[in-house]
């Protein structure tokens, strides 16, 4: 199988003959996205919230760690648009991609230092922020890599590399960082974040080309402006997919954010560090599962992607998915719950690889990192939504009839799944395989 290391991008002979990446190349390709889940992770499940439990009273916790998390959110949506979108034009000798990564992750490193020795909440919220801009501009531009140097009818394989490093790099993050972590070992988690980092960015740097950009990106004022200079009418198709992208990710980050809560309570009520240690366990298991079962389904499913179109791979996965959150209302057992993850678990690793795919296919040449970052917008706002919307009803409702809140939230998410599955049927194309 031969590699691309010396062609362009696209091409091609004759209508469907192209020259296609090498396993070896995906992997490296991929490699980054291992070190930035392995971050993301380990930060806001574990490193995070250890940092505000040794620096703010219990009463004050909560708000301390929700205020943070948005704080970091919004940097993201801002930030990660405009550093693609001045990626893409980017015309020096070492390439356009490669400058915003090594200056992001070279921030990244003084960052985590500034976390292993901050001694208050105020000094956390300078180095997190700083951390958010740093990741956020070596992503921005890391995203732009795929577009430039993956052909289409590879996409689909290359979406289900992505997805492998997705769940690699989230799966190490839980482990190894809460292994340090449980040890005492804090700065050394931050350490490791680090270094996993630099060994990514060598590997993606050595084995992929960049190239300056070429002819027409956006303009300096949108690459400014970011995510506030897109207009959805100019692009509708992105923009229908990126409304399904944000509701079926609520649906799927929604039962993830609130697995301990609903485990906590259905099977394990009473006060107790025991019972809570139980219940962590618990939640641990179900989240190993999830997690195994998408790293098996990403890679066929970005390949299925390819042979019979985005469109129906994004619409069965939001689906599989809601059909899973449906069947947890009842929640008999644990060992029910166990068995829904699976299903979950299936339609993660499903979505994420064709709904990545499938953004890739709609992005404008010349304009994929500010476009891939604009995708950030979904993919964060996600998470932001599923919480805001989710909490106060899990809330309201068990005050109104106990144990009830959890039936109606999963509920929810259900609806957003569906309708997630539904609204891509909005999008013209369906994604190749036409373009094969």
């Amino acid at each position: 199988m031969a590699d691309t290391a010396s062609a362009p991008p696209h091409a091609t002979t004759g209508a469907r003959l192209h020259v296609r990446l090498s396993a070896p190349r995906l992997l490296a390709l991929s490699a980054y996205w291992v070190a930035i889940n392995y971050l993301w992770q380990g930060m806001g499940a574990l490193i995070l919230p250890r940092l505000i439990v040794g620096l703010v009273p219990s009463d004050h916790r909560g708000v301390a760690l929700g205020v943070l998390s948005a704080a970091g959110a919004v940097v993201a949506i801002l930030v990660q648009p405009a550093a693609g979108a001045f990626s893409d034009r980017t015309r020096i000798r070492w390439g356009r991609r490669r400058p915003f990564m090594v200056a992001g992750t070279l921030g990244d490193l003084v960052c985590l230092a500034g976390l292993a020795v901050a001694g208050s909440y105020g000094a956390l919220i300078i180095p997190y922020c700083a951390l958010q801009i740093c990741s956020n501009t070596a992503e921005g531009a890391y995203q732009g890599l795929l577009p430039d140097q993956v052909p289409g009818p590879d996409r689909g394989r290359a979406a289900g590399y992505y997805g492998i490093a997705v769940f690699v790099g989230t799966a190490l993050g839980f482990l190894l960082t809460g292994q340090l972590i449980a040890v005492g070992h804090l700065p050394l988690a931050l350490g490791a974040s680090g270094l996993v980092l630099v060994l990514a960015l060598v590997a993606t740097l050595r084995w992929v080309p960049d190239a300056p950009a070429v002819g027409t990106g956006p303009s300096r004022r949108e690459a400014w402006l970011g995510v506030f200079s897109f207009r959805p009418r100019h692009n509708p198709d992105f923009s229908w997919l990126l409304a399904s992208r944000l509701l079926a990710l609520m649906g799927i980050t929604g039962l993830t954010d609130f697995a301990l809560l609903f485990i906590k309570d259905v099977f394990y009520p009473g006060a107790g560090r025991a019972i809570a240690d139980r219940a962590s366990g618990s939640t641990s298991v179900l989240l190993a599962i999830v997690v195994v079962c998408a790293l098996v389904v990403t890679l066929p499913a970005g390949r299925l992607s390819q042979r019979v179109g985005r469109r129906a791979t994004v619409r069965g996965a939001a689906w599989l998915g809601a059909l899973g959150t449906a069947l947890l209302i009842p929640a008999p057992s644990l060992a029910w719950v166990y068995a829904v993850g699976i299903l979950v678990g299936a339609a993660f690793g499903a979505l994420l690889s064709a709904d990545w795919a499938f953004v890739t296919d709609l992005v404008p040449a010349g304009e994929a990192g500010r476009y891939m970052g604009i995708s950030n917008l979904a993919t964060a706002g996600a998470g932001i939504l599923a919480v805001t919307i989710a909490g106060p009803v899990l809330d309201v409702v068990n005050g109104v009839h106990r144990n009830a809140g959890f039936p109606a939230i999963f509920g929810f998410f259900a609806v957003c799944l569906f309708a997630g599955g539904w609204l891509v049927g909005r999008v013209r194309t369906g994604g190749p395989p036409a373009a094969e």
